[in-house]
């Protein structure tokens, strides 16, 4: 063996020691993310999201995405949705399946709580000559009429971003109400098995107990968690008691791959 061999093999050592080195580093930096969770309240969570995806970069960013679905939503959409019908894209962004889907045929009115997603989104589809109807609207409260749409999307595992579950399930029962009967929801989550935070089960522990103690968040809720932003990690018997808690029939659930369609009977 030859100086220059060990030479160079001190160095990749050296480097496997600086990788490990800062990702300890690095975890410990997510875990005051983490923390976040417990202090904010659902409100003050919900505050933070809203001001980031409103931002300029994060629209900027949505802008130039136009035209094409991911591998799983052209696959759900082909299966499920028709090229006609009346159709619901929720937190539409800046508006990359809506305008898709209205080049398709479908009739498509889609809303966000993003003001400057909305705007971003209504130029493009001028600019397209696509009839879409854009409007600011909360998932929270959904001001559409009873039985109204043929088919719901919810792309982006938006479903992730609502805290806490009582949020969820009324939004999914006003997802029920506007749909018509033997609609379809295709709905996008981020489940648990794929990408959950790596918190330490000390560190969960240690959430769980300070969320029942005041001032802390009380709402905090195993799976709640930060990655990027803040997102909620489900697992597979949570979730499906949610679906049928606002009385949807799950006919197909992609799991892995982090969508659920759903239908209304």
């Amino acid at each position: 063996m030859s100086l220059r061999y060990f030479a160079g093999y001190s160095f990749v050592l050296l480097a496997r020691l600086f990788r490990k080195i800062l990702g300890l580093m690095w975890s410990i930096v997510s875990l005051s993310e983490q923390c976040a969770l417990i202090v904010w309240t659902p409100r003050e969570i919900d505050r933070h999201s809203r001001t980031d995806w409103n931002s300029w970069p994060m629209v900027r960013d949505q802008a130039n995405s136009d035209d094409w679905l991911g591998t799983w939503e052209l696959t759900l959409v082909e299966r499920y949705f028709t090229n006609k019908g009346e159709l619901l894209d929720l937190a539409c962004g800046a508006g990359r399946e809506a305008l898709l889907l209205a080049r398709r045929g479908l009739t498509v009115t889609a809303c966000d709580w993003s003001p400057r997603m909305i705007a971003e989104a209504q130029r493009r589809a001028r600019e397209a000559n696509l009839p879409i109807r854009f409007e600011v609207a909360d998932l929270y409260d959904l001001r559409y009429p009873e039985n109204a749409f043929d088919y719901l999307l919810l792309t982006n595992i938006a479903y992730s971003y609502v805290f806490p579950r009582w949020r969820r399930v009324r939004f999914l029962r006003q997802a029920y109400s506007v749909l018509k009967p033997g609609g379809v929801f295709i709905v996008s989550f981020a489940p648990g098995t794929n990408g959950s935070p790596a918190l330490p089960g000390f560190f969960r522990q240690l959430l769980g107990g300070l969320s029942r103690c005041a001032p802390f968040n009380k709402q905090y809720e195993p799976g709640d968690g930060f990655a990027d932003t803040f997102v909620h990690f489900f697992q597979q018997h949570d979730l499906k008691q949610e679906f049928e808690e606002a009385q949807f029939i799950i006919t197909d659930w992609p799991w892995k791959r982090g969508y659920a369609v759903l239908t209304k009977g």
